[in-house]
């Protein structure tokens, strides 16, 4: 039948070793507790075996359109494995040597909660066989260290997911010294900490994206390993416990289009140094301890900005706002909550795409901006709760608004009674 629509069903050998892998995983599974994501809900109820249903041992049946997998349209074999959201008893471990016969697969997602890998005949070396592999999620696992050998001998790898296991210590740049290919390395909601070694580090010199968010990081200056990585473009540091001062030596990385170091425990000053990162378009630097004086202008020539986000607990963060400068690019997402902003920042007059702003728990005095939502006709989010606005003026023209928070305002009379019929808002605050 697959022939018939311009494309080759799968192979025999192929379809033989995923029926393996099936029972293999129906071996070690907790029947009682075995779910599949929603998608497969509707697999449930068609057997009584509820581990991958739509694998059907029926001769006439194609692999090639059983959920989970993709192939190769011209040759049939197999190129993608996902297996998610799978539930295995507690000391469960996955048999690699399963997976040899696929030997054109390219991406594979095994998320089970399972607790280690093996492989009787091959050992450490059994992902070498995989030559064709270059994206693996392992993530939501219950992995421990012992998992790095296993993985350092997949050199075909570009994207490496280990995010939420139970992965632990130092950066492991040693363990995986051997994946050069490496160009994505997410290894967060983990437990690493202490120092990002740079010898090791510098193997991974085609390395792109690190996400290093929810771990144990505390010292900026542990970090200068990353700093010498010139070809990172994507770093997530958020929600470690960061502490002192913002490492300068990130604002080296000039090809940095992301940069999160939101949620952690910054102090002094936003540096005046992200000017140099011109190709940022994600920085978020919300939830520190920030203090002292930072201009938004510092701000006007990185032209491929899109969101920035800064808020600071310490209470003495000043973010100036009446300076006259016009911004090089245009932003979809602004937050700047608890800055001590007196007035809505100046060059916010020359925005027109922003879908998001938050402005709240400031020193905002005055008339409601209407202009922002005259400027932006996409603005779908708008807080301004817990400021000093004593008057509220809608725009001249209805607005797809979704969210407005002014509660907690100054406000001297009532909200029009038309505003229903300008704002058409699904989750309206004013008190």
């Amino acid at each position: 039948l697959g022939q018939l629509h311009g494309y080759k069903s799968c192979i025999q050998t192929e379809r033989n070793a995923l029926f393996d892998l099936k029972q293999y995983l129906i071996s070690i599974s907790e029947v009682s507790k075995f779910v599949i994501s929603r998608s497969y809900e509707e697999d449930l109820a068609s057997g009584p075996n509820p581990v991958l249903p739509s694998w059907s041992n029926d001769t006439k049946s194609d692999c090639c359109r059983w959920k989970g997998l993709k192939c190769n349209r011209t040759s049939g074999r197999v190129t993608e494995i996902v297996l998610e959201n799978l539930y295995f008893k507690q000391s469960s471990l996955l048999n690699l040597s399963l997976l040899h016969p696929f030997e054109e697969v390219r991406s594979l997602t095994f998320s089970a909660e399972v607790k280690g890998l093996f492989d009787d005949v091959e050992g450490y070396r059994s992902l070498e066989r995989l030559q064709n592999l270059e994206i693996l999620d392992f993530s939501w696992n219950r992995f421990n260290n012992s998992i790095f050998p296993f993985l350092n001998a997949a050199t075909s790898l570009t994207t490496l997911f280990l995010r939420g296991n139970n992965l632990i210590g130092p950066f492991p740049a040693k363990e995986l010294r051997d994946l050069t290919n490496l160009e994505l390395l997410d290894l967060s909601m983990n437990i690493f900490n202490g120092s990002i070694p740079v010898q090791e580090l510098s193997a991974l010199r085609k390395l792109k994206a690190l996400d290093l968010s929810s771990n144990g990081f505390s010292d900026p200056m542990e970090l200068r390993g990353i700093c010498e990585m010139k070809n990172m473009q994507d770093l997530d540091l958020s929600q470690n416990k960061l502490v002192g001062q913002f490492p300068l030596c990130l604002t080296s990385l000039s090809g940095l289009r992301v940069l999160d170091l939101s949620s952690n425990q910054l102090t002094g000053n936003v540096p005046y140094a992200l000017r140099n990162l011109e190709s940022l378009k994600y920085l978020s630097l919300s939830d520190n301890n920030f203090e002292g004086f930072f201009s938004l202008s510092s701000l006007a020539n990185l032209t491929e900005l899109r969101v920035f986000k800064l808020s600071s607990k310490s209470k003495s963060l000043q973010v100036e706002s009446e300076s006259s400068w016009k911004p090089k690019f245009q932003l979809s997402v602004i937050e700047l909550p608890s800055c001590n902003l007196v007035k809505v920042p100046y060059f916010l007059q020359y925005e027109k795409d922003l879908w998001n702003i938050d402005l709240s728990d400031n020193n905002i005095s005055g008339i409601f901006p209407h202009w922002l939502l005259a400027n932006n006709k996409k603005l779908e989010v708008l807080f301004l709760q817990n400021n000093s606005l004593t008057s509220f003026q809608l725009p001249k023209s209805a607005h797809n608004l979704r969210v407005l928070d002014v509660s907690a305002n100054e406000f001297s009379h009532l909200l029009p009674e038309n505003i229903g019929w300008i704002l058409d808002v699904s989750v309206f605050c004013i008190i």
